[in-house]
């Protein structure tokens, strides 16, 4: 990763955090982006002071005018852009579909696909002028399948998975890699609830072979590796990192 450049969304917190550090820690010159500049701003600290090099940008992934300015930042700055790992994401409380408001699909659609859509767009613009790039999107195990009461999440994740196929026929000619990465559970700050209570962390628990939801440096491997040219032929690929969940029932919910 020595030299590259590496722009992480969602790099203040959970997977995001994760891979910022997986990616300086291999080299890489990392742009960790958040909404949050307090937290944004003390991952790039916490990086630099363990040796490696990153900067922080504040942007909101669902403005188009964000995006932009987050591109252009970079690109002045490095002259480059290297690698994209799309990782902002959010998911709101369990609602039955037939209640699901307008707000809930606007809001999870915009940071979770269209929001990913959109810095994919701006950043492989740079891209193809180099001939080079990887993008990985972080998508969900409900790309593969769905949970009950998570519909707008689990179209966010579904298109995430389509968009990324287009994205990675369209630009191969470009020498642009563009994959995902569907995580099943894992220890973050958006699961928290649901990992802390009981009856949903046995339901994890028994429906993964594994036994465990994954720990956020499970994911951010999968993410360097898709990252790196030793991920040179792989495109438009989703690798699933569930501990086993889709390859079937483990056991019964206990």
């Amino acid at each position: 990763m020595n030299g590259k450049v590496a722009i992480v969304t969602g790099g203040s917190s959970g997977i995001g955090k994760a891979s910022a550090f997986r990616l300086a820690s291999n080299g890489a010159q990392v742009v960790v982006v958040s909404r949050n500049e307090e937290k944004g701003k003390k991952v790039a600290d916490e990086i630099c002071s363990e040796g490696g090099k990153a900067i922080y940008i504040q942007a909101d992934v669902s403005k188009l005018e964000d995006i932009d300015r987050m591109v252009e930042e970079v690109v002045n700055k490095f002259g480059r852009i290297d690698i994209l790992v799309n990782a902002a994401g959010i998911s709101f409380k369990s609602t039955p579909t037939e209640y699901v408001s307008e707000e809930e699909w606007d809001k999870t659609l915009n940071i979770n696909l269209k929001g990913a859509f959109f810095c994919s767009q701006r950043v492989a613009r740079v891209m193809i002028n180099q001939k080079y790039g990887k993008i990985i999107n972080v998508g969900s195990l409900q790309g593969e399948m769905v949970l009950p009461l998570r519909a707008a999440y689990a179209a966010s994740k579904g298109g995430l998975k389509q968009v990324t196929k287009s994205m990675a026929v369209e630009w191969a000619k470009y020498n642009i890699n563009v994959n995902v990465v569907a995580p099943g559970f894992v220890r973050t700050p958006m699961t928290e609830k649901v990992l802390n209570d009981e009856f949903w962390y046995n339901v994890v628990r028994s429906k993964t072979p594994l036994g465990r939801p994954a720990e956020p440096e499970e994911i951010a491997d999968v993410i360097l590796f898709l990252a790196s040219d030793a991920a040179s032929y792989i495109t438009g690929q989703t690798i699933v990192v569930d501990g086993g969940w889709t390859a079937g029932d483990a056991v019964e919910i206990k």
